[in-house]
């Protein structure tokens, strides 16, 4: 696998982490705002998501990469018999 590919591989797994990670520890406020959508989140964290999710997506990158190298994708769809 090239660096390229790798980089790629990365930041779509980074994308999937990070807006799965969106929704979680949001605080909707309990008071109406004028101009505000009722489901506006008092504080989103965005800076600890966006950190959190290098973090986790290091780890998964490298297992798919792995993977790749050892062929194992490719054996386990030949093993399917389809």
């Amino acid at each position: 696998m090239s660096a390229v590919s790798a980089i790629l591989v990365y930041l779509i797994i980074w994308m999937i982490v990070f807006f799965i990670s969106l929704p979680i520890g949001i605080n909707v406020s309990d008071e109406l705002i004028t101009g505000n959508a009722n489901s506006a989140p008092v504080k989103t964290n965005l800076k600890a998501k966006f950190f959190y999710s290098i973090l986790i997506t290091l780890p998964l990158t490298y297992l798919v990469i792995l993977l790749v190298k050892n062929d194992f994708i490719v054996t386990f769809i030949n093993s399917l018999d389809i």
